[in-house]
């Protein structure tokens, strides 16, 4: 498998694979996994090399694989601005399985998604994003979505893309994502609701404005003017390893609030046996595995305050609702229930 390393799924997913390979294009600030090839490029001289070894490397791996699975829009080779249709046609025309698996903007459509929330009067993850990353809503970047959606309806035998949360030009059904979360991610850890000296709540944006954090710093503020005490945590620019050590004590997690996945973080908090707090919605998303929002509570944006006073209010409601969340991300979130969900679309 090949990608970007995003929400350690490339890393994830590799592990939990038996007999694969992986493929890591960019290095990321927040983590330093190891993986089995890394072609980095730093500077324009590394760039020529890198395209090189690319080439060469996509070579070697066709002789040995007969199954490619491309997380992300990255290719081996130079030219991906026809969304891979080159790359993708070469290993189809060798008999080769292609499986995309798509992880947010490099395939959700602005131009389809800000329809969507002009229709349902609701701010989405892309009415922020284009002023968090300027140029993400341009229409060359559309434009390049379009291609995407289109390689991957030609040549790929699958393709996992969120049909709401991910809205994309794509014409074929595509399959639910899938997480893996490593056993080492999971503690039941619910003694920690047992008479805490103060509730933590943590908030950990990688992205802030579209996460929602002034809304949740708005929240966050209207309780502790009103008198209710307790420790709040809002970590951003920190290591992957800094976050879960710091889900290992919290309580409640406010994830992000203008999408309709909880995202790895989300699942992540789940497996930490923290109340999780989030936009997702499987009436919305209805790719979500069943029970979701019996997981977690379900938080659009301006709900925040509201359902954090509800927990601080009622805190003997927080150790069953963590109990739900663990145990939901724990049957659909393992790496044995993400591999034999993977293998069992790729084998039917």
């Amino acid at each position: 498998m090949a990608g970007v390393e995003t929400a350690t799924m490339l890393k994830n997913i590799s592990q939990a694979l038996s007999d694969s390979v992986s493929v890591n294009f960019t290095p990321h600030r927040f983590y330093n996994f190891k993986y089995d090839y890394q072609i980095y490029t730093v500077s324009k001289l590394s760039r020529l090399k890198n395209d090189f070894i690319s080439a060469i490397l996509l070579g070697y791996l066709m002789s040995r694989y007969d199954r490619f699975l491309y997380i992300g829009e990255t290719g081996f080779l130079i030219n991906n601005k026809n969304g891979r249709a080159k790359e993708f046609a070469f290993l189809k025309s060798k008999g080769k399985t292609l499986a995309c698996y798509f992880l947010g903007s490099e395939i959700r459509s602005f131009d389809l998604l800000d329809d969507y929330a002009k229709q349902h009067n609701i701010d989405v993850i892309t009415t922020y994003q284009s002023i968090s990353q300027p140029g993400l809503n341009s229409t060359r970047k559309e434009n390049l979505r379009k291609h995407l959606a289109e390689t991957a309806d030609k040549y790929a035998d699958f393709i996992f893309n969120p049909a709401i949360d991910q809205m994309a030009y794509i014409k074929q059904n595509a399959s639910p994502l899938i997480y893996f979360l490593g056993d080492d991610i999971f503690h039941h850890h619910l003694n920690k609701f047992d008479s805490p000296e103060e509730i933590i709540i943590l908030h950990g944006p990688s992205s802030p404005l579209i996460k929602g954090t002034p809304l949740v710093r708005a929240a966050i503020k209207k309780l502790q003017e009103e008198g209710y005490r307790f420790k709040y945590l809002e970590m951003i620019e920190v290591s992957h390893s800094e976050l879960l050590d710091a889900l290992q004590s919290a309580h409640i997690v406010l994830n992000q609030f203008y999408a309709f996945l909880p995202g790895v973080f989300g699942m992540e908090a789940m497996a930490s046996s923290c109340v999780l707090l989030t936009s997702a919605d499987e009436t919305i998303e209805t790719s979500l595995d069943e029970g979701a929002n019996e997981a977690w509570i379900v938080t659009p944006y301006w709900n925040i305050y509201d359902n954090l006073k509800m927990l601080l209010d009622n805190p003997d409601l927080m150790k069953p609702q963590a109990k739900a969340g663990y145990d939901w991300a724990l049957k659909n979130c393992s790496y044995d229930a993400g591999a034999k969900k993977l293998n069992h679309i790729v084998n039917a």
